[in-house]
């Protein structure tokens, strides 16, 4: 790999989008200009150049927008460089249509967006849909941005969906590759005061050109370098066994990360970090890199809460009330160097817990897989440069090498392979993509070398995460009612703030706090965690709703002074994964019902208060329909802001009757989609643990129910949400099924 400079990581090339040829070149033309509408060139009447395709306000207006910038700011741009960047265009940049060519062309929902386009561009779709005699792309400004508008407020929730749609992926181009935009605010892909870090040098198979399969035997195979792989790699190497790790993705060193936001969704995460439920109202980002979610997780170190554990024990899997699970979790914690020591908060985890206090509700700080060592890394969604997070490519993984593991990345696996009696797994079998010139992977399968690959084990370990494992076992003929089903994914609604101070909110630790105080709202273990959520620009950008073109043009100029939460679900009602037909890749059935929606909003009222008390100007939920609350700032007098008074306040709800009054609407609006932006980073149990094979995909050890020597030890295999980051719950639980490996392969 190539060798890094002191002052940045070792910039990584990404994939080209795929052919643009699925759509008509007058529906792309459409597409950009819905996008252009959406984020214009903004100016004055008196410096109007082209008042066709520029939003062009009154002189005073746009003086008026300029001063909210200048005077509103700590470090405020130029106003120079202000006008500048209203009247850039950025839909306009090469790079910005390239990230819409490979959203929209990697989409499973692809064709609906192109049948939707050439509607539109019909006569009677124009009046039906913008009430125009013909295609938007004809109109000036102006009168495209009314339309649009009007679009986010429509009684057919498909217009609904539609005006979502486009601005999440204009939010998300923009934030990824404004270059100015970034200079403006001070954001740089390379944190500050970066230093390349060794980390432990991982040495792979490579093979050589061959039209045969090349055979590999093992004692045991893996598939999946992630948090149950890695682990379970460890404790069965070093119990003598002669074992083989297997990953789709590959592996980057510390020096090449943090990676820039565009090649760290490309390269670290399935489906380019835009992974999207079937109604299109959720996206999932799942890690796909050497040592999976473990990667480019937030290092939050959270043990199973006692209620699911009774719940899981009452469902008849005894371990989860267990003094061995008990020393499951002190064993996986003890590894990761899981503590508090160390921990410093920035502003948005100074916020939750001066806030939780201010209110009196339970709170509390999140412990880090750091081993105490300082980790103030806002960037690590996109990997871990710093070399102190101790996730399973700094973990697990190399104590496993060290072992006598081996390992192997870019191999997909295909299938499982079974002995003649149909029930015994032998290994695995699937195609190895070598990396392309200079170790890079950005260039196509098809153009660098490739090999069938069968691997023969003894024992076969699937650790795929949640959305792969079921699919591995579908396509190799497991069959089980379960397989696939009760997909958790903790679906999270998401709450902005604007502060008076500046934030910088991309910096320090991600969460190093969480709020508790609705965390069981049934009684039966159901209901939300509060946490602050990874603030780098697309991040906080993209599930911003969007009220209108100014507005939006705006908003990200006072990124350095926002702050982001989310209200996280511990989702009672779940989903489904199922394979695409075409592609073989993971889609997601899943819609939020009503009971979790309402658990929800709950937690994005909590935030919302929380923000209201920490003296922010602005509170913005990602809700569309609901216009931000801009605080009366004057109730603070000349003390700023009341996050450090150490005074107990009353629920401000009470107290505000206007804010009060913002309260009823945000309920009366909710949080059902299209209107609410849906994330979520935690996927679970679609082959959940069961005590029979009528309830389970695997039983308590880990093995697939009516077969042999075949396991899976992943976020998978747990029996519902875990209600809290699942990292040590998916350890401890891989602690435990290959610790009974080792027992039965002793025997």
């Amino acid at each position: 790999m190539a060798s890094t400079s002191a002052h940045a990581p070792v910039a990584k090339p990404i994939p080209a989008p795929p052919s643009p040829d699925w759509m008509c070149h007058e529906n792309w033309e459409l597409l950009w200009c819905l996008l252009d509408t959406m984020m214009p060139s903004i100016t004055s009447e008196s410096a109007a150049t082209d008042p066709y395709n520029q939003l062009v306000l009154p002189d005073k207006e746009f003086e008026d927008a300029v001063d909210r910038v200048s005077t509103t700011l700590a470090n405020p741009p130029s106003r120079a460089d202000i006008v500048k960047y209203l009247n850039q265009r950025p839909s306009l940049d090469e790079a910005f249509r390239d990230d819409v060519r490979m959203l929209f062309g990697n989409s499973p929902a692809r064709l609906q967006l192109a049948n939707a386009l050439t509607f539109l561009r019909t006569r009677f779709g124009a009046l039906m849909l913008t009430w125009c005699w013909s295609s938007l792309d004809q109109y000036p400004l102006g009168v495209r941005e009314g339309v649009l508008r009007s679009w986010r407020v429509s009684n057919m929730r498909a217009l609904r969906n539609l005006s979502k749609t486009l601005a999440t992926v204009n939010a998300k181009a923009n934030a990824v590759y404004n270059r100015f935009l970034h200079q403006l605010v001070g954001y740089t892909d390379a944190p500050k005061d970066w230093r390349p870090v060794e980390g432990y040098e991982f040495i792979f198979k490579q093979l050589e050109a061959g039209s045969e399969p090349h055979i590999i035997e093992t004692d045991v195979v893996i598939v999946g370098s992630g948090l149950g792989g890695g682990l379970t790699a460890k404790n069965l190497a070093e119990a003598g066994h002669k074992v083989l790790v297997v990953d789709k993705g590959y592996w980057y060193p510390p020096s090449h990360l943090p990676m820039t936001q565009g090649a760290g969704c490309q390269l670290l995460y399935a489906a380019g970090g835009t992974q999207i439920s079937e109604d299109g109202g959720l996206v999932t980002l799942s890690g796909s890199t050497w040592g999976g979610g473990g990667t480019v997780n937030w290092s939050v170190c959270l043990n199973t809460p006692d209620f699911v554990r009774t719940e899981w024990a009452d469902a008849g899997l005894p371990l989860f009330r267990s003094s061995e699970y008990d020393e499951c979790l002190l064993r996986v914690n003890k590894l990761v160097g899981a503590t508090t020591e160390g921990l410093t908060h920035n502003h948005q985890n100074r916020v939750l817990l001066k806030g939780c206090e201010k209110l009196g509700w339970k709170v509390g700080e999140a412990a880090q897989n750091t081993a105490g060592k300082a980790h103030a890394c806002g960037q690590c969604h996109l990997g871990c440069g710093s070399g102190s997070k101790m996730g399973p490519t700094l973990c697990s993984l190399p104590a496993a090498a060290k072992a006598g593991a081996e390992f192997m990345e870019g191999f997909k696996v295909e299938k499982i392979n079974f002995a003649e009696d149909g029930v015994t797994a032998t290994g695995v079998e699937g195609v190895w993509t070598a990396r392309g010139p200079d170790g890079l992977v950005h260039t196509p399968a098809n153009q660098r070398l490739q090999r069938r690959v069968i691997v023969k084990a003894k024992k076969t370990v699937i650790c795929g995460g949640a959305l792969y494992s079921p699919l591995v076992l579908m396509q190799s003929g497991v069959e089980n009612p379960h397989l696939g089903k009760n997909l958790r994914l903790h679906p999270c609604n998401i709450v902005t703030a604007v502060c008076k101070e500046e934030t910088r909110p991309w910096e320090g630790t991600i969460i190093s706090s969480y709020g508790s105080e609705f965390d069981n709202l049934d009684g039966k273990g159901h209901g939300v965690k509060l946490e602050t959520v990874v603030s780098i620009p697309y991040a906080l950008m993209t599930p911003q709703m969007w009220n209108s073109a100014l507005d939006s043009k705006l908003l990200e100029l006072r990124y350095p002074h926002m702050i982001g939460f989310i209200s996280l679900v511990r989702d009672r009602d779940g989903g489904e994964v199922f394979p695409d037909p075409n592609t073989g890749m993971p889609r997601l059935k899943y819609e939020v019902s009503e009971f979790d929606r309402e658990n929800a909003m709950v937690g994005v009222q909590a935030l919302a208060k929380l923000c209201y008390v920490a003296g922010a100007t602005e509170i913005r939920p990602c809700i569309a329909g609901v216009a931000p609350f801009i605080t009366d700032q004057s109730r603070y007098g000349s003390s700023g802001s009341p996050l450090d008074d150490g005074k107990k306040v009353k629920d401000p709800q009470m107290e505000d009757p206007r804010f009060a009054a913002w309260l009823l609407e945000l309920r009366q609006t909710g949080n059902a989609v299209p209107e609410a932006a849906w994330q979520t980073a935690h996927q679970m149990s679609t082959c959940r643990m069961g005590a029979t094979a009528e309830d389970g995909v695997v039983d308590m050890m880990g093995k697939v129910w009516g077969r042999k020597g075949l396991y899976v030890a992943d976020s998978s295999v747990l029996r519902s949400a875990s209600g809290v980051n699942p990292m040590i719950t998916t350890l401890a639980c891989a602690d435990w099924i290959s610790r009974g490996m080792v027992k039965e392969m002793a025997g």
